[in-house]
């Protein structure tokens, strides 16, 4: 029997790691898989998958103007036809796209050549190549529940399956790193890019509060390039680390008892499954707000503060973080045990099993 799949996704950390996590799943269970990204994804493979993924080197034409946006649609139109016999070639039952720009021309091309799709939203709100493509496809399957812009039409063929985690970060994992420490663990998580408004603006902030407190310790995300200027605003608070973007972050998040991030869907729910609460404060400018609807999700199932960017309050968010810190561990603990209710098992038996009919 065929058990070709191709996953198709963009090249940012939130898209990508998802889909290498099911990827694994995947050929665990003899599937054979190809995936397909952007240019962004190349630094997430190891030297094992690389002969597996396709990239494409296209942009969004979205916030583009002029001859830019054309250039950026003629290449999402020679991509669609490059695949087309991509997929004549490799003959993949089924085509899983999670989003981003790099999907939109193998899930066009598998329109007309009608192969199977199924979407999969890893999003509070749906993605805009996720918009345009679930009237045409097999399954729309959900990492969260509460999809408020999905047409009544189409609600059926949603699937609410939950995040698809990295093994670093199940449940047993998440039992482990609660050990017993002398001191208080605070994780700033600025996205796989790093974030200019999580560098030295937090790093002075944090000086200030917790200045010369032994009791307290830092580990700080931030990019190569910001790291002297990251080190002169922490000034001389000295109990921080410094780190760039890692895979294995899993392992420094388990030091952690309260995180401060942005809110991809990916890092929320990592923390989740991990069971870190965290103070999300949404990227501004993310497409169609979506991260703050991730967030929102969080929030409403009592297990995050959110603090929006745009209203940030140096004075509200030294209140907040230091009494998180030093007078509420009870509402710690609170979100915690919502933490505990919110985390789905069996994810990636239960995505299988909606794709596994199309084979």
């Amino acid at each position: 029997m065929n058990k070709k799949i191709i996953l198709s996704t963009g090249g940012t950390g939130g898209h990508v790691f998802p889909m290498i996590a099911f990827h694994d799943y995947l050929v665990s269970k003899n599937y054979e898989v190809i995936f397909i990204t952007d240019q962004r994804a190349k630094k997430y493979f190891n030297k094992k998958m690389q002969d597996k993924v396709k990239i494409y080197n296209i942009n969004s034409p979205y916030n583009k103007k002029g001859l830019l946006k054309i250039f950026a649609f003629l290449k999402l139109t020679l991509s669609t036809i490059s695949s087309f016999f991509f997929l004549l070639k490799q003959k993949p039952k089924v085509i899983i796209g999670s989003g981003g720009y790099a999907s939109f021309p193998v899930l066009m091309a598998a329109y007309f050549l009608g192969i199977k799709i199924v979407i999969y939203e890893t999003n509070s709100i749906l993605g805009r190549t996720n918009k345009f493509f679930y009237k045409f496809t097999q399954k729309l399957l959900l990492g969260f529940n509460n999809i408020n812009d999905l047409p009544a039409q189409y609600q059926r063929k949603a699937v609410f399956v939950g995040q698809l985690l990295r093994n670093a970060f199940n449940l047993e994992n998440s039992k482990t790193h609660n050990k017993e420490k002398d001191f208080f663990t605070i994780l700033i998580l600025g996205g796989s890019q790093g974030a200019q408004f999580f560098g030295s603006n937090l790093a002075k902030i944090f000086s200030e509060i917790f200045y010369n407190k032994k009791k307290i310790k830092i580990f700080h995300q931030c990019k190569k390039e910001d790291v002297e200027q990251i080190k002169y605003s922490y000034g001389s608070f000295f109990n921080y680390e410094l780190f760039e973007f890692n895979s294995n972050i899993s392992e420094i998040m388990m030091e952690a008892d309260l995180a401060i991030t942005r809110s991809g869907s990916s890092t929320l729910s990592e923390l989740v499954a991990l069971n870190i609460p965290f103070v999300a404060v949404p990227l501004p400018t993310s497409l169609d707000n979506h991260q703050y609807h991730n967030a929102r999700y969080f929030e409403e199932k009592g297990c995050c503060w959110i603090v929006e960017q745009h209203l940030f309050d140096s004075v509200k968010f030294i209140k907040l973080i230091t009494n998180i810190v030093s007078n509420d561990k009870n509402e710690l603990i609170e979100k915690k045990k919502n933490m505990r209710l919110v985390v789905k098992q069996n994810i990636f038996y239960k995505f299988e099993n909606e794709i596994i009919k199309y084979f």
